[in-house]
This record gives structure tokens, sequence and C-alpha cells, in this order.
């Protein structure tokens, strides 16, 4: 991680060992660290004292490890529990990003990674990340050879730009000054266009035209780690970047056509019409392409070679995320596709409503049942349930034996999202009851359907691993929605609700008082409540 200026961890008894890089570091970051030449590596230690003094230790290395220098602090004064990477640490017991700041030892502008270390002893583990090699690194990923990437926090102080060190520079007006570059002292420039016509919304993209005449796209968008660090991010791409293949088809065309437009008008006309139409199949597929449509029997084909490639990679696209989106909901499938959800691990706290469902007495079922007989009969039951979940904007995150999890508000904002959860709820139990019917005249055992619902926060995002990931929720509400569901059983009835979900949809729904119950996993009482019918 060559951005990266050290590694380190503070205990709670006061003790802190760091390792730092110095080769990564400019002449005057390197005097003030008193570092001799040939110096490769720094280890600074401070550890506890009877007395409460903070010394430190600078043991100074080269690339194969041997001392070549030391230098005693006697009061160097660093407390590691004092600082706010540590305090704020321990306080939230995660993994934290820190704001910009300027380094205690060296005045560099830096930001922190940390997390907190559990077991026998506790402390904070660390990082710190030299922002003028972060911007490196970040202009390194920039979308095509003349983009550009800029990142700055919820203060407007810049984390991330491809001019960064020039600007931290002039931002100081001494040796002594600490102030970090921000964005709105960016005036020139398409960063500064882009940020005159900004308003403070979460999300703001169109294009621009630079001073040469090139056309750019830009994106700023907001990002959040948790709820203690919101940043920005802006996103410049130059479009001739990313349309020179476009771009050679169109002329390779106009060559073309004016060639047999001179010479052989009554054969262009026909070759044009049939190129046109396959050029507009091929749009009309782009179009289901992103509305996850089923894709066409036969790809568009053409005796221009490119147009033919262009045909099969849209009908191998189309057929490949249309087969993606039977296995996974079709709201997450079109929020990758647009860029709307991520596609790394990692998630964020926000309410939601979730909903288990469950078959009465499935195992007796399936222990006499034909294993043919039972899928289809199953996957009927499913397909019902999930006709009435959609219906309501919900998302079926999976099917769990002869259970249903469905979750609302996720991937999309939705403000009633109880309500829809409860809609959802009675229309699933109708749609089972009109189901069971059917199953009764093939003689079928019924599929009576038990449902759960609770609404609270949780963890919204992707979990797994690198190589297979599931967009889902985690959290206590999900386990209390799951508890819900099997307390039917005891209860004898069918849609069972905790009191939040009563309270938020009361107005809209009656309800029936069942008990005060401790469910099993959980610690506190819970009010349940039967869910009866929707109000006229």
């Amino acid at each position: 991680m060559p951005q990266a200026d050290s590694l380190y961890v503070g205990y709670d008894n006061g003790c802190w060992l760091q390792v730092r890089r110095l080769d990564v570091l400019d002449s005057t970051e390197r005097q003030k660290l008193k570092a001799p030449p040939g110096a490769v590596y720094n280890v600074n230690l401070v550890p506890p004292t009877a007395g409460g003094t903070l010394p430190m230790r600078r043991i100074f290395e080269d690339e194969q490890g041997n001392q070549i220098g030391q230098l005693d602090l006697p009061d160097y004064g660093y407390d590691a529990r004092n600082r706010v990477w540590y305090r704020d640490t321990m306080q939230s017991d995660r993994a934290l990003v820190s704001s910009p700041y300027a380094s205690f030892s060296i005045g560099t502008p830096m930001i922190t990674l940390s997390a907190p270390l559990h077991g026998r002893v506790h402390g904070v583990i660390a990082a710190d990340l030299k922002l003028d090699k972060f911007s490196d690194l970040v202009y390194a990923q920039r979308p095509g050879e003349h983009g550009t990437a800029v990142i700055f926090d919820s203060f407007g102080v810049l984390i991330a730009h491809p001019d960064f060190a020039r600007l931290a520079a002039s931002a100081k007006s001494g040796p002594s000054d600490s102030r970090l570059p921000e964005i709105r002292e960016i005036q020139s420039g398409l960063v500064g266009a882009v940020m005159r016509g900004w308003s403070g919304r979460d999300r703001y993209e169109g294009s621009i035209r630079d001073e040469d005449g090139r056309d750019y796209l830009f994106r700023l968008q907001k990002f959040s780690h948790g709820t203690e660090f919101i940043g920005y991010s802006l996103l410049l791409a130059a479009e001739d970047d990313f349309a020179p293949n476009v771009r050679k088809l169109q002329k390779r065309g106009i060559i073309i056509a004016l060639i047999a437009g001179c010479c052989f008008v009554p054969a262009v006309w026909i070759f044009g019409s049939r190129m046109s139409n396959s050029l507009k199949r091929i749009t009309a597929q782009a179009s289901k392409l992103r509305m996850l449509a089923e894709p066409d029997d036969a790809p568009v084909t053409s005796r221009v070679a490119e147009i033919y490639e262009l045909g099969r990679t849209i009908a191998v696209a189309q057929r490949s995320i249309w087969s993606f989106a039977r296995f996974v909901p079709k709201d997450i499938v079109k929020g990758i596709i647009d860029s709307s959800i991520s596609t790394k691990l990692g998630g964020v706290r926000q309410e939601v409503t979730i909903l288990f469902t469950d078959v009465t007495n499935f195992t007796g079922i399936a222990e006499s049942a034909d294993p043919d007989s039972l899928m289809n009969q199953t996957s009927r039951h499913f397909a019902a349930l999930t006709e009435a979940f959609h219906a309501e904007g919900g998302t079926v995150d999976k099917f769990i034996g002869d259970s249903v999890m469905v979750f609302w508000n996720a991937p999309h904002l939705q403000p009633d999202h109880v309500e829809r959860a409860c809609r959802g709820a009675l229309s699933a139990k109708a749609a089972s009851e009109a189901l069971n019917t059917q199953f009764a005249a093939e003689g079928l055992p019924p599929f009576a359907v038990r449902v759960g619902i609770h609404f609270g926060d949780a963890v919204v995002g992707n979990v797994g691993s690198a190589e297979r990931m599931n967009y889902t929720v985690l959290g206590n509400s999900v386990n209390l929605a799951a508890r819900l569901e099997g307390l039917n059983k005891e209860y004898g009835t069918t849609i069972l609700v905790s009191e939040a979900v009563r309270d938020r949809a009361e107005n809209c729904f009656r309800f029936k008082s069942i008990a005060s119950v401790i469910a099993k996993g959980m610690t506190t009482e819970t009010r349940v409540y039967e869910l009866v019918e929707a109000l006229a």
C-alpha cells in the first residue's frame, strides 16, 4: 500500500508503537524526523512509565532491517489515548475513517483508517494515508486518459486531487500553518466550473466543455462510511476517451455510403436500409437490456462485421443479464447496471421492513410427498407469494427451504414501506388460500402460510466473499421478524407483527393484540399483534 505513511497501534495503558517507511518522504519531512542518510524504516515506541511521562525511542533501520540510528526523546508527550483517532474508535467500537488533518510529526496532510482491538489487550490499530500519495493512486484510477478524479469531505476539505501537493503547499501561510486545501479554493478549470454549478445535492451530473473544445461528462456524488464520515467524489471523463470505436464505425459507414452512393445508388439504398434496420434492432435490444426484458431468440445479423459482432455481443449480454435477474432481484440487477448499487463488500445502516413466511407442517408434508410433485407444488406456492410481494415493491431476498425472506425500503427508499409490507402480507395470505383451493382439487395437501413482520434499523449491503456475495439485510431486526413468524404456531395465528409495525400502520390496518413475549434469542419483551385486515 504505497500511499500509506505508517502503521501503528495504541494500547489502553498508553503504549504506542509505529512503523513508518522513510523512502516515500521528501527531504523536509525526513529532516523533521531527523532521519540519517540511508534510513528506509523508522520504528517509534512510546512505553508507559510509572511517573506518567511519555518518552519516545525513535529507531532508524536500513533496507535490510539493520539499525543505523537511534533517537531518545525523554518527554515527547504523545499520548495515543488522547488522540481523536483513538478516542473515536474506542467509543464507536468499529472501524472508522477520519477527516483530513496535518500529521503530528511531519505536518503532511493525511487521513487515518482505524479499527478497535479485542482480546486480552484493548486498543486501536490504525494506518495513516498520505493524501498526496493517495491522490496519485486515485488519479491512476481516473475514468479515461483525459479524465479527472477528485474527493473531498463534507466540510469541503480536499482528500484527493491530481495537483494535491501544490494545493496543499499554497494553502499554508507558513511552516507552522496546518491549514489544508479546500475544494472552494479551486475556481478555475473544469473542477471549478462544476463546483460553481453545484447546489449541494447528493448527486449532480451533466456535461461540460473545456477551453480546448473537448466535451466532458461529470458526476458528483455523495458517499459515506457509517454516520461518522461523509464525503463527495467528482469524476470527469472526456467523451473522446470512450467513443473512438463508435466514431471509427461512423466514419467507415460514411465513406462506404459515399462510394456506394456515387456508383450503386439502388444497392446502397437496399444495403443502407438493412444496416439501419439492424442498428434499430440493436438499439431496441439495448433498451431491453436496461429494462431486463426477455431476450429475442435470434441475435441481430449483418454483413457488416462490426454490426454483426455488436449484435452478437448485445444478444449475449441481454441473455446473461436476463438470466442473472432470475436468480437476483431485478431492482438489485438494475442498480448494479446503473452503478447505484456497489459491487464491493460492505453496507450501510438504515431503516427497513423485513417479512418472513413459512408453511405449516411442511416437514410432515415433505416426508410423505413424491419429490417431483413436492418441488412443483413448492414452486407454485413461491410464485404466488412472490407476485404478491412484488406488487407492493418488495425485494425478495431469498428462499430458505419452504420460507421466503422479503424486505422493503432497499435498494430504493419507500416512505410507506411498513404499509407496503402489511398489504403484501395480506395479499400473500389471500393468494395462498386461493392456491390451496386448487391444491385440494388436485388431491394435494394445503400449504398454509404463516407470516412475521418487523421494522427497524439493519445493515443493508453486500455480504459474502470476493468470489460470491449477496445483497441482503442483517441485524437484530431481521432476527426478530423471523422469530415472529415462528410464534404463529404457538398462538394459532397467520400474520404476526411487532408493536413497532402496529404503531406505524394502525391508521391503515386493523390489528388484534396477542401477547407480550420474549422471542427466542431476544433479551427484551416484545408486544405482538395479529394483522387482521386493511381498514376501508
